[in-house]
């Protein structure tokens, strides 16, 4: 996953199998090295712009293949497989476009040239930089990039799951160690998971999409490490009053979530040194 360094990180982890026809959707295999010019010609000509165009190749592939699967389940699983396979390949990209990455802050002129030239490829192939922080920059899919191809395709639950990371996807989540969305939003996404798991029990996406919603479940609670909801040094002890103050809202508005037994066992215990066991023990019990 794209806008969020958790585990869904925070990333959601499928895995299945696909065919496009009678062919795999490809990935390009691992370019080996030989001394014989002829390889070495093939290895350059395995160019950035190649892989680029497999990315589009493969995503063309996958939109005919839906047209004549049997059923919505034979779409989630080439959901799966086509995901799986897209985050090797994007990869891959990235490695070889990280002359460019690693100079994406740069002022030189040259480097803010390449940059812009990079991004303009990608935008043609429905790619984007991410920036993840820390100096860090990532290529992903455009945030509606897989919502669009399988809408129509797959099952209610696979749908309203794209359509929801679509959503969250437009939005850098955390960097720097630190929430970059506001503890209101990320309570109103907690609320959107609940609501999705509540009325899909028996979704395969189930297990993953608790995993994540527990890790923003315990963001909402105690921040992270440059956005934290408690001053917790020795001699000072409080919950910042802007979190109370979002923990009321959220309580009086979603007073039968799940997370409200939560809330309140942090506002009792906050000061506590052991109130991550005691967090995810009580999560334990979702």
């Amino acid at each position: 996953m794209r806008k969020s360094v958790i585990a869904v990180t925070s990333v959601i982890l499928l895995s299945s199998c696909k065919q496009t026809d009678n062919k795999s959707v490809s990935v390009p295999k691992e370019i080996k090295k030989d001394s014989s010019k002829v390889e070495d010609s093939a290895q350059t000509a395995q160019s950035n712009s190649s892989l680029l165009e497999l990315f589009s190749k493969n995503k063309n592939e996958v939109i005919l293949k839906l047209k004549s699967l049997p059923n919505k389940e034979t779409a989630n699983v080439l959901y799966e497989k086509y995901i799986e396979e897209n985050n090797t390949l994007l990869g891959q990209i990235a490695e070889k476009e990280s002359g460019i990455l690693d100079k994406f802050y740069n002022e030189d002129e040259a480097d803010k040239k390449a940059v812009k030239l990079l991004g303009e490829r990608l935008a043609k192939h429905e790619l984007e930089f991410s920036e993840i922080g820390e100096g860090y920059v990532e290529i992903d899919p455009l945030p509606d990039f897989y919502y669009k191809i399988f809408k129509n395709y797959v099952t209610d639950d696979y749908k309203d799951y794209l359509s929801l990371k679509s959503e969250e996807n437009k939005t850098l989540y955390s960097a720097d160690a630190g929430l970059v969305i506001s503890f209101k939003d990320l309570g109103d996404r907690i609320i959107s998971w609940e609501n999705f798991m509540s009325k899909y029990p028996n979704s395969k996406l189930i297990a993953s999409v608790k995993e994540e919603y527990k890790n923003y479940q315990m963001d909402y609670l105690v921040g992270q490490d440059n956005t934290p909801t408690a001053e917790r040094a020795a001699d000072e002890q409080y919950i910042y009053p802007e979190n109370i103050q979002e923990f009321n809202r959220f309580l009086k508005k979603y007073p039968k979530s799940p997370t409200v037994p939560l809330i309140n066992l942090f506002m009792e215990n906050f000061k506590s040194e052991s109130i991550f066991d005691l967090l995810r023990a009580e999560q334990g019990k979702l």
